[in-house]
């Protein structure tokens, strides 16, 4: 039992790590492209338009459910409020461009629209309980100093620094116990599911659901194994309630929303889901009624287990490394300066294209959330802090601690 477990944990570990480490990068795009004040203004307000925003914004993207994790995290970073937050984690992962073509090649149009709706009614429906739950109040914006010309070579340097760094000091612990928790069920719970089951709603709606919840399953790998069970007999609601839920959770989902937006939120999200669900999925038996699915299966394809493999490592090392090498908040530099008007990556890719050029630079290390710069090496300050002026920001000197 213990070498499967461990078996199941590895596995799992091989399917999510490349769709972890397209998130990541992904993330690392938005976040250095688009930039906190794009997306504190169309997804940090309250009310339904955010929350629509979020939902429409996810929709077509081609993330899976891990991958979406450190996107959403980005998102929420960067300012916008849990309500939309909330609505883009559950309408992304639930279909894509990618997702929706397959869908369609397997099990036909009827079941190619009521995914994308079913993700958009979800997103809504979420977002606004949240928002409603939460009350949360609207982030403030900081005023800061005008953003100089950024070259698409230096974004592209910020989305690896931030996508392959900054986020997995946040994630990483999250991530490790939803892939362990989530081989562990994998193991535990039985494979085999009885045919005469499939057919009984009141049986075969509960099991996909007590089967899709926990359990780790990509938009396009629900696919195949939702038509393969149509052909066992297997109600063509209860697969689609499969294809709803499988995607937009599973234990990493489920511990990154309980551990960064709290309890009640992961209650809301869960059983929200879990209704979209089933409504969809009746409201699907009683439009095709009894009528049989004998769509073309195929068996669909896998990432070559080399690419996995290398995959499943970087992920490992990217975690190992950031979770021990922390955030930098506690390490000492020979120079620190308070910057009370930066407040956004962009000033910080600024401020660091301002430091780049100054004699005796040899490390830098911006905390935005403290609103810190700090250099290492044998600098002349004053022509550090007229560098940080000449590029619109005011500097403040300040003990090191």
């Amino acid at each position: 039992m213990i070498v499967e477990i461990i078996t199941e944990i590895w596995n799992l570990l091989l399917i999510v790590s490349p769709w972890l480490l397209v998130g990541l990068f992904i993330a690392g795009l938005i976040h250095s492209f688009i930039g906190e004040d794009f997306i504190r203004h169309h997804l940090g307000g309250s009310g339904f338009l955010p929350v629509l925003k979020s939902t429409l914004f996810g929709i077509p993207l081609p993330v899976c459910s891990c991958g979406v994790i450190p996107i959403a995290a980005g998102l929420r970073r960067d300012g916008a409020s849990k309500a939309s937050t909330m609505a883009f984690l559950v309408s992304t992962p639930t279909t894509g461009i990618d997702s929706i073509f397959v869908t369609y090649a397997f099990l036909g149009g009827i079941f190619t629209i009521a995914r994308p709706l079913a993700a958009l009614f979800a997103g809504l429906l979420i977002g606004m309980l949240v928002y409603i739950a939460e009350k949360e109040k609207i982030q403030e914006v900081s005023e800061h100093g005008p953003h100089s010309q950024i070259t698409p070579f230096d974004r592209i340097k910020q989305a690896f620094i931030y996508g392959f760094r900054i986020l997995p000091q946040d994630l990483g612990r999250t991530l490790l116990f939803g892939i362990i928790l989530g081989g562990m069920l994998s193991a535990l719970i039985p494979q085999d599911i009885a045919n005469a089951y499939l057919s009984n709603p009141f049986i075969a709606y509960p099991m996909m659901l007590f089967i899709s919840v926990p359990l780790y399953v990509c938009a396009i790998g629900a696919v195949p194994i939702a038509a393969v069970l149509l052909l066992k007999g297997l109600v063509p609601g209860a697969a689609l309630a499969f294809l709803i839920a499988g995607p937009a959770t599973n234990t990493i989902t489920l511990a990154f929303v309980g551990k960064k937006m709290g309890r009640r939120v992961l209650f809301l999200y869960l059983t929200t889901i879990i209704i979209i669900a089933i409504v969809f999925g009746v409201f699907l038996d009683l439009i095709i009624g009894k009528t049989g699915i004998k769509e073309m299966i195929s068996s669909g394809s896998r990432l070559p287990y080399l690419l996995q493999l290398i995959s499943s490592l970087l992920i490992l090392v990217i975690i190992l490394l950031n979770t021990l090498k922390g955030n930098g908040a506690d390490v000492k530099m020979d120079h620190s300066f308070y910057v009370p008007d930066m407040a956004c990556k962009h000033c910080q890719m600024t401020i660091e294209q301002a430091l780049k050029e100054v004699p005796g630079v040899k490390k830098i290390a911006i905390l935005l959330d403290k609103k810190l710069v700090k250099i290492d090496g044998e600098i002349n300050e004053e022509i550090v802090v007229k560098q940080i002026e000449d590029a619109g920001y005011t500097v403040e000197r300040k003990e090191i601690k």
